[in-house]
C-alpha cells in the first residue's frame, strides 16, 4: 500500500498531537501527516488542491468549516476520504469519494455490497 497523505484541518492542538502520535506509532510508516489552520473554506480548498491529501481529518466541534460544505467543495476532486471527528461525543463519520468504472453489471453489484458500518 502507498503512503497515505493525511491533512488535519483546524483541530485543537491537543487533538492534533494525539492523531499525529497515533499515526507515527504505526511501524510501517504509511502515513505522511500535515496540519493546517485554514482561515476559510476557499483557502482550505486551495490547500487541498496543492497538497492532494488522500485523507482529510476535521473536528466538527472546533472547526468553523462545516463538513457538509467541505464535502460539496470536494465534488470535483479525485478520490478522497473525509473523516469528521466529534471531540465531544467521540463519534467519527467517514465520507468516501470514489469513482469506479462499470463495464460489467457485476461492478455495480460490488458497489452495492460495500460494507457500511451501522450506527
Amino acid at each position: 500500500m502507498d503512503t497515505r497523505h493525511v491533512l488535519i484541518v483546524n483541530i485543537h492542538s491537543l487533538l492534533i498531537e494525539g492523531v499525529e502520535r497515533l499515526l507515527e506509532s504505526k511501524k510501517d510508516g504509511k502515513f505522511d501527516v500535515t496540519n493546517t489552520f485554514a482561515e476559510d473554506l476557499p483557502s482550505l480548498v486551495r490547500e487541498i488542491s496543492i497538497l492532494k491529501p488522500s485523507v482529510i481529518v476535521i473536528d466538527e466541534v472546533t472547526s468553523f468549516i462545516k463538513p457538509a460544505e467541505l464535502i460539496v467543495s470536494l465534488l470535483n476532486t479525485r478520490y478522497i476520504r473525509l473523516i469528521v471527528l466529534n471531540s465531544q461525543t467521540s463519534k467519527m463519520d467517514i465520507y468516501d469519494k470514489s469513482v469506479s468504472m462499470v463495464s460489467d453489471p457485476g461492478h455495480f453489484i460490488e458497489a452495492l455490497n460495500v460494507r457500511v458500518a451501522s450506527s
